[in-house]
């Protein structure tokens, strides 16, 4: 049975990070769609299809949120594509997107919370460049949202500390991909 892991966690917890470091293992992600605008660092088509609000409303989509203003969403077409080419995929997504997903995909669809604590937030958010306005805005949402509460809704809890390889690895044991030694 093809799997979808869903990679669900707050802002600055490496889920980015960890998509991309997956993607170099040969698991594919699926894409969404989203109306912000690109981060300096990103590219259309490898972190998300950046669109406009009014193309991004035509799309056919099966799941789709609103995140701090602005528009997320997966496409029928990218949903089904990257299944029919690999048993393995995973998304980057929030835990409203999660539920959504959840009761259209049912046990297709697992998910791996990535647990990172305030201080490793904050410095990342720093490393990013990000001011102090934006990190007190990206705190206030993920308290007022309860993102370090959505552990509680996912199959799977891996801490993201300071090493990514341990991180990686423990997903990947998760999906039965880390082979003993």
């Amino acid at each position: 049975m093809n799997k979808i892991y869903a990679i669900i966690g707050p802002h600055a917890a490496g889920k980015t990070t960890i998509i991309s470091k997956l993607k170099t293992q040969g698991i594919p992600a699926i894409i969404s769609h989203t109306t912000r605008k690109p981060r300096p660092d990103e590219k259309e088509g490898r972190e998300y299809y950046f669109v406009e609000k009014d193309e991004f409303l035509k799309l056919d989509l099966i799941e789709k949120v609103t995140y701090q203003g602005e528009y997320y969403g997966i496409s029928k077409n990218e949903l089904l594509t990257k299944m029919q080419s690999s048993k393995i995929n995973t998304v980057m997504i929030e835990q409203s997107g999660y539920k959504q997903l959840k009761k259209l995909l049912g046990d297709r669809l697992e998910s791996v919370y990535i647990m990172v604590d305030y201080v490793t937030m904050v410095e990342r958010m720093l490393n990013d460049k990000e001011t102090n306005d934006q990190i007190k805005k990206q705190l206030e949402y993920t308290e007022t949202n309860g993102e370090l509460d959505a552990w509680k809704i996912t199959n799977y809890v891996v801490k993201n500390s300071s090493n990514i390889n341990i991180t990686i690895n423990q997903i990947l044991a998760i999906m039965g991909l880390l082979a003993r030694k």
